[in-house]
């Protein structure tokens, strides 16, 4: 029995030229139905590209883009279903938010004003409705932006760095508005980020891209799930540590990692006395065994999770450049 949710958004092919510069290349994966779906990728990787090419703001050089099994050309359908934030949101400072909105309202047609209300109270900025937008800190900025963004009652939300340059307070806010967005109006969410701790915590799926091209797409919990464990073993002194990075360098099957890419604490803690391993699932246990009877043995053991920050640094810095 198939229990996959219908797929709100499909790619399939997607491409997009601008000259000879292939800034998107052959990108295929599905969003479902109630997904948080993150969407990463270093500086330039077309991140921004795909983003604008599913707004409909940039046309593909070829591949489709469906949205709720349509065509994203027809416009007038694929627009009425999708909620756009994509960059800061732009308001009339000197009107106030529910002014602002108003306006939008009668830009898109068939708003109800009550609608207005709703989304106010929804974002948690019914209180300061008739407040000025120029008063408005940045994080509350956000906020309306999505408001607007939901006026048309939308089935898919499109956000780019809806958390960029928030306080962690005004992030966790925007975190628990979107999950409550999923729970309980049920809109998917297709956000772009690179805040990876935020996309670990909060996202079902991700995509990653790299050079334009799909690299990774899968579950959160089933990309961090590795073939290989990684531990930071402790030595009684330096001279043990030696002796025991010895016998390592030679045993098959674990892996001396110097400082795991993209993991500053991690890095912090190798001192003069510590080892940090790669191993195959289930070997740490004869692994200390061996130790021990090479007079080594280890004063702690400590199991290092691997986290999303580690994975896309391993994952994007692998890959080769492609061709342009």
């Amino acid at each position: 029995m198939n229990t996959t949710p219908p797929a709100v958004l499909r790619l399939r092919q997607l491409t997009k030229r601008f000259g000879h510069i292939e800034a998107v290349k052959s990108l295929t994966f599905d969003v479902y139905e109630g997904d948080i779906f993150g969407f990463l990728g270093p500086n330039g990787a077309g991140k921004s590209t795909t983003l604008y090419m599913i707004a409909g703001l940039v046309h593909p050089t070829s591949g489709s883009i469906e949205i709720f099994e349509h065509p994203h050309t027809d416009y007038t359908y694929v627009r009425s279903r999708m909620g756009i934030l994509i960059e800061v949101p732009a308001f009339y400072g000197y009107l106030s938010a529910r002014k602002n909105l108003e306006i939008l309202a009668r830009i898109q047609g068939n708003v109800p004003d009550k609608r207005i209300d709703e989304v106010l109270e929804r974002v948690g900025l019914a209180d300061r409705a008739r407040d000025r937008v120029s008063e408005f800190s940045h994080g509350m900025k956000q906020r309306l932006g999505i408001a607007q963004a939901l006026l048309h009652k939308p089935q898919l939300l499109l956000l780019d760095e809806p958390t960029s340059g928030l306080d962690p307070e005004g992030s966790v806010s925007i975190w628990k508005l979107l999950r409550s967005l999923v729970s309980e109006e049920h809109i998917t969410i297709f956000v772009s980020s690179h805040l990876l701790h935020e996309v670990e915590e909060h996202c079902t799926r991700i995509a990653v891209i790299n050079h334009g091209v799909l690299v990774a797409c899968d579950a959160v919990k089933n990309l961090l799930f590795f073939s290989k464990e990684d531990f930071l073993l402790l030595f009684e002194s330096p001279l043990v540590r030696a002796k025991a990075e010895d016998f390592l360098w030679r045993r098959e099957g674990v892996e001396i990692i110097a400082a795991p890419e993209g993991d500053a604490l991690a890095a912090a803690l190798l001192g003069e006395d510590t080892v940090w391993i790669r191993t195959k699932q289930g070997l740490i246990t004869t692994l200390i065994a061996e130790l021990v009877g090479q007079q080594c043995t280890p004063r702690a053991v400590i199991p290092q999770r691997k986290t999303l920050r580690q994975f896309f640094f391993e994952l994007t810095r692998r890959q080769p450049a492609m061709a342009r």
